[in-house]
């Protein structure tokens, strides 16, 4: 898998440190993997999933398919204002595993807080309730299961 992760950094145009600052995992945790001393978490693989959904995680974790899920061609990134960085949020886009699901909150952005003023006039921030919308199991064999709640 580390194989994997490097020629994900590599076709992203990225050095280790900022593909380790996108993922939000420090450039030694990033070495120890590449040096096989340790593995790829589970919060890792989850880090780069939602930082790069674009990315067929069945090519990352065994191998199977190509490097993306969709035909379309991905690009490295491009050093713009923002150094080619898109924020980590859960409002991102995410390309299922399994087959789509409907949005557990519509007509309400991911991940946005709802907001509403208090009788002094601050805003009190209530966050929206939380649905479980995919669980995985790895084993230590190298292989995973995705499960999702039937709608």
């Amino acid at each position: 898998m580390k194989d994997r992760i490097s020629a994900l950094m590599k076709h992203m145009g990225m050095s280790q440190k900022d593909f380790a600052n996108e993922i939000c995992i420090s450039p030694g945790t990033l070495s120890s993997i590449f040096s096989g001393r340790n593995k790829p978490t589970l919060n890792t693989l989850n880090n780069i999933r939602e930082r790069f959904p674009e990315v067929n995680m069945d090519w990352l974790m065994n191998g199977n398919g190509e490097m993306f899920q969709s035909s379309a061609s991905v690009s490295p990134r491009s050093d713009s204002a923002e150094g080619g960085r898109l924020p980590l949020s859960s409002s991102a886009p995410t390309l299922p595993m399994q087959p789509a699901f409907t949005d557990p909150y519509p007509g309400l952005q991911q991940g946005a807080p709802q907001t509403s003023l208090s009788a002094s006039g601050g805003k009190i921030y209530d966050k929206p309730s939380r649905k479980i919308c995919e669980i995985r199991v790895f084993y230590d064999d190298g292989t995973y299961e995705t499960f999702a709640p039937k709608q």
